[in-house]
């Protein structure tokens, strides 16, 4: 793999480079360790959550010629990470030939239980970035069938569920959901195509919000637009993977071409949960879509 973070759980992901190991861990302990013969240079896995040794930070290798990468360590390193061999096997960096098996990843996965834990304490975060980069403003009753979804079909225990795409998960673990009535960004994307190929359809403004407009039907019409998050994919080149997922809206029962309304694909990066996680800060989090976390969330924990 070719980047690394610093701590378990939540955290940004840098490049695996000389400078960027050196000035973020300060080659201090526990990421710089003596041994007998050598130094060993130790960080974290961003998909796993795993421990991972630095091959090649000061000398070429064989297996990686000037670039250095990570590779897992298969043992706890301590005050670091601690070894699951369950999220190892499931990570797309165990190895080379990595595909995504069926059904889903055991219960007793530290990983998963991580992910609900992050889902709770920052469910409003996860709402956010779904709106963001859909232009779908998500109500409060929509953003609770959004999380009821996710914990009936156990969206932290899917093979592809990681740290970072969290927000993508929670979307992906609900069936279509119904348009009419919910709210959407003007000037978007969403907001343009529906209004370019639903001529059956009203977009009126928005009473509490000059950005936002509602979804109606036209008097005597009757449509149904649905959307859904799908085709996720995880590809894995080299030592980089590349994420992506897909925001659909269509006609119900119609998938064809003239029933496509709006289809994005949407690159998921990283550092996209955590850098809006700090952006937001403690400040301003949306604590009533928290409360909602906490109740629904309770009887999973």
């Amino acid at each position: 793999m070719d980047t690394f973070k610093l701590t378990t759980g939540i955290s940004p992901t840098y490049k695996i480079t000389k400078v960027n190991f050196e000035e973020k861990t300060l080659k201090e302990e526990p990421y710089v360790k003596k041994q007998v013969n050598k130094v060993s240079y130790y960080a974290v896995c961003p998909e796993c959550d795993n421990p991972i040794q630095i091959v090649g930070l000061q000398k070429n290798t064989i297996e990686s010629g000037s670039n250095p990468y990570g590779r897992h360590n298969k043992g706890d390193v301590t005050d670091l990470a601690l070894y699951s061999e369950i999220d190892y096997l499931e990570c797309p960096f165990s190895n080379p030939s990595w595909t995504k098996k069926p059904g889903k990843r055991s219960s007793k996965s530290p990983l998963a239980n991580k992910m609900l834990l992050n889902m709770r304490n920052y469910f409003d975060c996860a709402i956010k970035l779904l709106q963001e980069m859909t232009g779908l403003k998500i109500s409060r009753n929509l953003a609770k069938q959004l999380l009821e979804n996710y914990l009936l079909d156990e969206g932290w225990l899917y093979r592809q569920a990681t740290l970072n795409n969290i927000p993508w998960i929670l979307g992906e673990s609900s069936p279509a959901i119904p348009l009419f009535g919910q709210y959407i960004y003007k000037n978007s994307a969403l907001f343009h195509s529906i209004q370019d190929k639903c001529a059956d359809i009203v977009l009126e403004p928005a009473g509490f919000s000059e950005d936002l407009v509602q979804i109606r039907n036209k008097p005597g019409q009757f449509i149904k637009l649905e959307f859904i998050f799908c085709n996720h994919q995880q590809n894995i080149k080299g030592e980089s993977m590349q994420e992506m997922i897909d925001f659909w809206v269509f006609r119900k029962g119609n998938t064809e071409s003239d029933g496509t309304i709006f289809r994005k694909t949407i690159p998921i990066e990283a550092n996209d949960f955590i850098d809006l996680i700090q952006e937001v800060g403690s400040e301003h989090r949306d604590e009533k879509l928290l409360a909602v976390a906490k109740e629904l969330t309770e009887n999973y924990m």
